[in-house]
């Protein structure tokens, strides 16, 4: 154990590419000693959360090695899967609108030709991801589609990170909201997708909140500080260093905020153009309708 722990540490502070930048080859190396074990899968779910600005390439990757992979190591797989999922979410929602383009069919495979413990798995993720909303609403398709609607049964206690670490567990009861009318939608199908777009931007309102409360906070510091700077100049009293380590302090969080008010817009550009996608494929649907009208009524009135 001690062992393990100490290579984990190793290959979030060295080998392979550190965490400060992301590399492919490097991200592979560390999928390839992937393993059940909390230590391996926590581990390597924080570096993947670390470059989550590159989760499209993160995910990718993960997709490619899970298809080379067997049985055994595609369940470390969607373990680390689920760990990135539960504990990004709070950082933005970028890993989950990724995981949502391939994870539906692959847990789809998984459950038909996993055997039982393929159905064990897929079942028990499920769940986890329906009690902690990680999908949101998304989960009913998942679940409609999978399962036939049903919910897996679990026990009481769910470890967020290896759902096999604690077999006895189980979820609670699927709650719904009785609000909320819930539209069995294809998986992959167009309405799914404005769905997953829409989400995403539901998701993300608390971020854009925070990100612009912060920004607020940062402009008041800067006031201050040059009302300070300008005293300072006036009694000749010298502030180097301190100024620039609160100027840094301030740029790192309006930094931060840019980044997260970035990904806001593009949840909300994503939305717009599945809505324009679909109004597209309305277009040519009436349009279709329309010529098979007119093309039937001219061979009516021919005959």
């Amino acid at each position: 154990m001690a062992d393990t722990k100490a290579e984990a540490k190793a290959e979030t502070i060295g080998g392979g590419g550190g965490a400060g930048s992301f590399s492919e080859q490097a991200f592979v190396e560390k999928l390839n000693k992937l393993n059940n074990t909390a230590t391996r899968i926590q581990t390597l779910s924080n570096w993947c959360i670390f470059h989550r600005k590159r989760a499209r390439k993160v995910v990718d990757t993960w997709e490619k090695q899970y298809n080379s992979a067997n049985k055994d190591k595609k369940v470390s797989f969607l373990y680390l899967s689920n760990d990135i999922l539960q504990n990004s979410k709070r950082k933005g929602g970028e890993f989950v609108n990724e995981f949502w383009r391939v994870l539906p069919g692959l847990l789809k495979d998984f459950y038909v030709n996993g055997g039982e413990d393929g159905k064990k798995v897929v079942g028990r993720l499920i769940d986890i991801w329906d009690e902690r909303k990680v999908f949101g609403t998304r989960i009913e398709s998942l679940k409609d589609d999978i399962l036939g609607g049903s919910t897996h049964t679990m026990g009481n206690n769910v470890n967020s990170s290896n759902p096999s670490s604690n077999p006895s567990s189980v979820s609670k009861a699927a709650r719904k909201d009785s609000g909320t009318v819930t539209r069995k939608l294809t998986v992959g199908g167009m309405p799914e997708k404005i769905l997953t777009a829409y989400q995403s931007v539901l998701d993300q309102h608390f971020d854009e909140d925070t990100a612009l409360n912060k920004c607020n906070n940062a402009v008041s510091v800067l006031d201050r500080m040059d009302k300070d700077v300008d005293d300072a100049c006036t009694q000749g009293i010298q502030q180097g260093s301190s100024l620039i380590s609160d100027l840094q302090g301030q740029e790192t969080v309006l930094k931060q905020c840019i980044e997260q008010l970035e990904s806001v817009n593009m949840a909300r550009i994503t939305l717009i153009n599945k809505l324009r996608e679909a109004l597209g494929e309305q277009v040519l649907s009436t349009f279709y309708i329309f010529f098979q009208m007119f093309y039937l009524d001219g061979i009516l009135l021919q005959s």
